[in-house]
Formats: C-alpha cells, structure tokens, sequence
C-alpha cells in the first residue's frame, strides 16, 4: 500500500488552488487563517489508518471553497479538479440544495459515499480540536450538541456502507469515534473553565 503522506504534483498545486481561494480569510470562530483548517483536514487524512486516494485529499481541500471564496465556480471546479472532486464540493457543502437546518444537512449525508461521510467527520474532527483557543461558551455548547446529536451515527453509517463498498472503513471509524470523543471531552472541560473564569468575574464585581 503507497504511503498517505506522499504528496504529489497534483496534490502541491490543489493546496495552491486551495490557498488562492481562500486568500485573506480568517475563521470565524478562532481567527486563525483560513487555510490551516483544509490543510489539517488533509493532515489528519494522512495521518489515519485508512488510504485515501489523491482525489479525495484534493475534494477535502477545496471542501470550503463553494461557500467561502467569492471567486468560485463550478465550472472551473470541473475543470481543473474533475467531476468526482467537483461532486464531493457539492455533497459537503451546506445549503448545497437549499437547507437551512443541520439536522436536513446531516440527514442528507447519510446518503452519499463513506468515503466522503469519512471526510466531512474528519473535517469535524478538525473544526472541534481548537476548543483552547475560543472563548464563546454558548458556541461551544451548540457545536458541541450538534456533534453529538448529528455527527456521531454517521460513523456507524460509514462503516455500515463501507462494508459493501471495500476494506478499511471500520478501523477508519474506530480512530475518528477515539479522536472525536477526546475533542468533545475537552470541549466540556473548556465549558466548565470559562463558566468558572465567569462566576470569579461577577464576584470580583460584586
């Protein structure tokens, strides 16, 4: 089996693709630039037990592009990356048919490929790693509930369809539940440091 971490040509021009689409953008949350969550999206997919193939790390990559970067177009998508990549674009990316609630969101995931239901968990394992670097305890709560109400079954359904489809998804599924579970206790701890900062706030004011 090829190493995950071989990055060729293709792969080194994807994250400059990448890079230029998501120019000058920070995340919302914690501030940090944009292009360090595709790039650790792609990291963690190296890192994992399972081989993805250079077209799924590209669709990881440029899994923000549709609804971040004012510069996108299907057609160039298309174009440059192909249909399959293009494809995952569209499965990962929310509002892609027009819902408005994340529970219709995660539902609709439920449907697609394991390969890219394993992407957009790793893309979560991602978004829930920085939990020390925000301060926002009601965002904390919601992103936390919502990966525990939406986002943990759909390792089941991964591994479950992975089955029929080849080998790799359920040694997959095992390393993001760990990994999963660790940022989601780690979220809980920040919770409880923040409202404990907050109450020693309000009696100092006191």
């Amino acid at each position: 089996m090829p190493s995950n971490k071989v990055r060729g040509h293709k792969l080194t021009a994807a994250i400059d693709y990448m890079r230029e689409h998501h120019k000058g953008q920070v995340r919302k949350v914690s501030q940090t630039p944009y292009d360090l969550h595709p790039l650790g999206v792609l990291e963690l997919m190296e890192e994992s037990p399972f081989f993805f193939p250079e077209r799924d790390k590209i669709m990881a990559l440029l899994h923000d592009i549709k609804e971040d970067s004012p510069d996108f177009s299907w057609d160039d998508l298309v174009t440059q990356w192909g249909a399959w990549v293009a494809g995952g674009v569209a499965l990962l990316s929310k509002g892609k048919l027009g819902e408005k609630s994340p529970s219709t969101y995660f539902t609709m995931l439920r449907m697609v490929h394991p390969t890219i239901i394993g992407i957009k968990l790793i893309d979560r394992i991602y978004n829930t790693s920085d939990y020390n670097a925000i301060k926002s305890v009601k965002w904390l709560r919601k992103y936390r509930e919502e990966t525990i109400e939406h986002v943990l079954p759909l390792i089941q359904i991964m591994v479950a369809s992975g089955a029929n489809v080849g080998d790799g998804y359920y040694e997959l599924g095992v390393w993001i539940e760990d990994k999963l579970q660790a940022n989601l206790h780690g979220m809980h701890a920040r919770i409880l440091e923040l409202e404990g900062e907050r109450g020693r706030q309000q009696q100092e004011l006191r």
